[in-house]
């Protein structure tokens, strides 16, 4: 069983100093952005996002707990646009070394309760083409895709 519980003042700070990195890498991968330019936007898009850090309004930040060992196996950033009631996944990730084993599904499953129960009537995402494993993740628990760019690089 898994607990989506709000990100402390450490587990913000860990949560943005890998996901700045991690977005930064894979802006790269997708040819969005050039490696030597990446990472300062990467943190100038996170500052513009969360302006308060983890108390900025209608953000929810979770760690994701396993409640059998009290590990913490992931994250989720989700933020609730409340006059349209809906809700975007900005950032959702399970360790790697916890991956496969559930925790993804569940927390999404945890989430849309918790949406739910706020009064949200919709979950949206972005995902990058090149992480299939996430796609698969996603189609599965019955997200449907609403728009697609495609690139050709030459």
């Amino acid at each position: 069983m898994i607990l989506l519980k709000p990100m402390s003042d450490f587990d913000f700070h860990q949560f943005l100093d890998f996901s700045i990195d991690s977005y930064a890498e894979e802006k790269v991968k997708a040819g969005n952005w050039k490696e030597n330019e990446a990472y300062e936007k990467s943190k100038q898009e996170f500052n513009r996002l969360l302006p308060d850090g983890h108390h900025t309004t209608d953000h929810l930040l979770y760690s994701i707990i396993d409640t059998e060992s009290d590990a913490k196996v992931g994250s989720l950033w989700v933020h609730c646009k409340v006059e349209d009631k809906e809700a975007f996944i900005y950032e959702f990730a399970v360790d790697e070394d916890h991956q496969g084993k559930g925790y993804g599904t569940r927390a999404i499953q945890e989430l849309e309760q918790i949406l739910q129960d706020q009064g949200m009537n919709g979950l949206s995402l972005h995902v990058f083409g090149h992480n299939k494993k996430a796609i698969r993740l996603y189609e599965r628990l019955g997200f449907e895709t609403t728009n697609i760019n495609m690139k050709k690089s030459f």
